[in-house]
């Protein structure tokens, strides 16, 4: 019986030491985790420190740059734009309210002066457009393209910043 209990007792030492082990190897391997955590996280350098690094080399103060909303221009609304399309084999029609953006008020005193070769333009434009090209927004953006081309054509270089649609029906 003696023999016994001495078998026992070494074969708990035994299950006890790949027990402790694993153990041992767990507490290591947290530790080594934790201590790289640690250095990754805590010790790069302090914005404060980065902002007097960037400071020395430009020899100047680093200040956020603001930026500037984009000034918008003149609006210029137009009255309502009906054209027939040049559409064969049927009948379909556009209506068109078109507002430019032009650069000042100069070239908005010089627009109402040339409002009527303006609209005849943009008339002759429209017209000459079938369903197909005004339908899809690339159409659109192409006729929008063409309008402003032609007048700036009319009022000069730089002078017309955008064309915007404000509504656009096709029946």
């Amino acid at each position: 019986m003696a023999d016994d209990d001495k078998e026992k007792a070494q074969g708990e030492e035994k299950k006890k030491k790949p027990m402790l082990l694993f153990i041992i190897i767990g507490v290591v391997v947290l530790a080594l985790c934790g201590g790289g955590a640690y250095f990754f996280l805590f010790s790069g350098p302090s914005d404060e420190e980065i902002a007097k690094e960037i400071e020395q080399e430009q020899g100047e103060v680093a200040r956020p740059v603001k930026k500037e909303a984009p000034k918008v221009g003149v609006m210029y609304p137009m009255d309502p734009f009906v054209v027939n399309l040049a559409d064969p084999k049927a009948r379909h029609f556009v209506k068109a309210t078109i507002i430019l953006e032009l650069a000042n008020d100069d070239v908005k005193e010089e627009a109402d002066k040339l409002l009527p070769k303006i609209r005849n333009d943009i008339i002759l434009l429209l017209s000459s457009q079938t369903l197909e090209d005004v339908i899809t927004m690339e159409g659109k953006i192409r006729l929008r393209d063409a309008i402003m081309a032609r007048v700036t054509r009319i009022l000069g270089e730089d002078s017309v910043r955008n064309v915007y649609f404000s509504s656009f029906v096709v029946q």
